[in-house]
């Protein structure tokens, strides 16, 4: 209706008898311009302004992600607020747990409209036809390659119909293709997907990605409650090899040992904390510093014989490192716990004094939600404490 009114009035301005009448001529054009309701369509701005809360719904899964594309496809089908929806889904996949699906990133890719984007002729195609389109398009590709998700035939099927042959969103889509297959295997500290929640796998997933520097490196799960006396009821994910014993069984019984922490790992978009079990650094005299060079090679029988101990990776700068481990609480009973453990495959503990040396952590809390329970991730800020076993 307002684009026949508009047609008629724009006829009317054209007639001879209006045209020789400029008083006449310019009423029409000022109540035209006063009327909201025939240059002012109020469908269309509701269409362009997306409201962001669209997204704002209590259950945050994948369903519900796909259901307001779906209505969003249903309500706007001249697909007039494409781009500032198209943008503003992007934003909130990580917060539905989508980032990584390839059907998601698929269904948001469908709501182009086929065709119109596609140049008739080579000026277009070096004008780089709609390129504010093709800008939103790659965004959708760069958050596919930042979450590790390749493209599949029906992806490059789906830009081809969608903006033609010779575009950078077909480029680029090739060129993730290309690479990201190299790339996908090339973790040395794989995660399953999708990752797990539980924090014990977590932990065991974050220790034997510490523990890979020693290929004799034995990651051991305790429980806390086993140990006589011990007040939390927890996990121990512990590590120690065989090197380790071997240094540790060598330890002097005056000097103490100090558990500090905690560090910080990352598994994935989840972080875990975890402590070292370190000494002081061993002093060792080099006789030689290459074993392979032969150039100067001695045959000493009758002198005094001078073996160098090969230098460990648990020997660095700053100590001696003699285990690892992370704990469901990350308090200092589980810690006690812990060493409780080790003392019972390495009896010079028992002899040796350790220290617990804590360091301040921040304030804020990350959880995982699983089910009904939340499992605390991160350590809880605690205030700096030093006490002796």
């Amino acid at each position: 209706m307002t684009t026949l009114t508009r047609k008629i009035i724009g006829l009317l301005n054209k007639l001879a008898l209006i045209t020789k009448r400029v008083n006449v001529q310019l009423m029409i054009v000022n109540n035209v311009h006063s009327n909201n309701r025939i240059l002012y369509n109020e469908n269309s701005s509701k269409n362009k302004a997306v409201v962001s809360y669209s997204f704002n719904v209590e259950r945050k899964e994948k369903e519900t992600f796909l259901e307001i594309i779906r209505l969003y496809e249903k309500k706007d089908r001249a697909r007039i607020g494409q781009l500032h929806f198209i943008t503003t889904a992007l934003q909130y996949m990580d917060e539905f747990g989508v980032n990584k699906d390839l059907k998601v990133y698929k269904a948001i890719f469908n709501i182009f409209p086929k065709g119109k984007y596609i140049p008739t002729n080579k000026f277009q195609t070096m004008m780089f036809h709609y390129i504010k389109h093709q800008n939103v398009a790659l965004s959708i590709l760069n958050k596919m390659e930042d979450n590790f998700v390749i493209p599949d035939y029906e992806m490059q099927q789906m830009i081809l119909n969608t903006f033609g042959k010779h575009n950078l969103v077909l480029k680029k889509c090739w060129s993730m293709c290309y690479w990201l297959p190299k790339f996908a295997h090339l973790n040395p500290w794989p995660v399953p997907t999708p990752v797990p929640t539980d924090p014990k796998e977590l932990a065991q997933f974050a220790i034997k990605k510490l523990a890979s520097a020693d290929v004799q490196a034995n990651v051991v799960v305790y429980n806390a409650k086993d140990i006589p006396d011990a007040i939390d009821d927890t996990w121990i994910v512990s590590t120690m090899s065989r090197s380790q014993q071997e240094l540790l069984a060598v330890q002097p019984i005056d000097k103490s040992l100090i558990v500090e922490g905690p560090f910080i790992i990352w598994v994935d978009k989840y972080y875990i904390d975890y402590y070292v079990l370190k000494g002081d650094p061993i002093k060792r005299e080099i006789i030689y510093d290459d074993f392979h060079d032969i150039s100067n090679l001695k045959i000493p029988f009758w002198e005094k014989h001078y073996f160098k101990i090969p230098l460990t990776v648990h020997e660095q700068e700053d100590g001696v490192y003699y285990a690892m481990c992370a704990t469901g609480t990350s308090s200092k009973d589980s810690l006690l716990s812990w060493i409780r453990c080790l003392q019972k495959t390495n009896p010079i503990l028992k002899k040796i004094p350790v220290t617990f040396k804590f360091r301040s952590a921040s304030n804020e809390t990350s959880y995982i939600e699983d089910t009904d329970k939340k499992f605390d991730v991160k350590q809880i800020s605690q205030d700096p404490d030093v006490s002796k076993k």
